[in-house]
């Protein structure tokens, strides 16, 4: 307990500042399906903090997703836990596209890329006293624009307290804790706070998650709102939902309104193997899909 109240003193000496866009990117369809939400279920392509030890040896999972505008972001990441601890590397990288390059009078250059990149290593295990899990999940992160590359290092932590006589999850996580930034660029602090419960329905196959995003002055905001039903032994469906329905432009129609900021998916597994598929939609309109793989060996 001592460790986690040093934890918490330490965010009181935190600033934090504007947003790099790109720590906002999902990289698996199970984000896009919960609609970011679901944040204490185990998700091996989470840029940030895994809390759930698995009780298998060994895990590879991959992702591809695809964005609006040519945008795709794909990830691959290894876990190996043993004893209740867990570790898992990773990496996720999206990349933005081709551009075409114009020099201050407008005479056409060539064409630019512009991609980000992360170097995930993470770690969680079992208390063997408390009924809690907890771990942190350190990313170098590299960003590229034309020729201009930054490098920049985060770091995010938490813990779940699990009640089993109400199959019920509560944890909090903090989130992208700037460690280090390339001097050549401006200071870009972009910790959050994430709150959140998570419960197996007693009369339904459904665990529900209801999740908060607080600002470092523990201001929520914004709430997701998602669940997984499990069909069958073998296939599950996912759906969630989020206030950022309010936030993104939703004036266009009332359909658009209620199933913005959406996701919806389904997964299908076969004995070793798990295979996901990702809708994510905008209240603007448009979609973002994702395909998900895990394989136990």
């Amino acid at each position: 307990m001592k460790f986690i109240l040093s934890l918490i003193l330490l965010l009181s000496s935190l600033q934090s500042n504007q947003s790099r866009p790109g720590l906002s990117v999902w990289f698996s369809a199970n984000d896009l399906s919960l609609a970011g939400g679901g944040k204490l279920l185990f998700n091996p392509n989470n840029r940030n903090v895994d809390l759930n030890v698995i009780s298998k040896d060994k895990l590879f999972s991959t992702s591809f997703i695809f964005y609006p505008a040519g945008i795709q972001a794909q990830s691959a990441s290894m876990l190996l836990s043993k004893n209740n601890k867990s570790i898992i590397t990773s990496i996720n990288h999206v990349s933005y596209g081709t551009f075409k390059g114009y020099d201050e009078n407008a005479v056409a250059i060539g064409n630019y890329t512009s991609s980000d990149t992360w170097l995930r290593f993470g770690y969680n295990r079992k208390s063997k006293m408390l009924p809690l899990n907890y771990g942190v999940s350190n990313q170098f992160y590299i960003s590229k624009l034309e020729d201009v590359i930054s490098t920049s290092i985060y770091s995010s932590f938490g813990l779940v307290w699990t009640i089993n006589k109400y199959n019920l999850d509560i944890g909090w996580t903090v989130n992208d804790i700037l460690l280090f930034y390339d001097r050549s660029i401006d200071n870009i602090n972009s910790m959050y706070l994430l709150i959140g419960v998570c419960k197996d329905l007693a009369h339904l196959p459904l665990k529900l998650s209801i999740d908060s995003k607080l600002s470092k002055s523990l201001i929520p905001k914004d709430y997701f709102l998602s669940g997984t039903f499990y069909i069958s032994e073998n296939i599950s469906l996912n759906l969630g939902t989020s206030t950022r329905k309010f936030t993104q432009n939703t004036e266009q129609n009332l359909s658009q309104t209620i199933f913005g900021s959406s996701g919806v998916g389904v997964f299908f597994k076969n004995k070793e193997l798990v295979i996901g598929y990702g809708l994510y939609f905008y209240g603007t309109g448009g979609f973002s899909s994702g395909l998900d793989m895990s394989i136990n060996f």
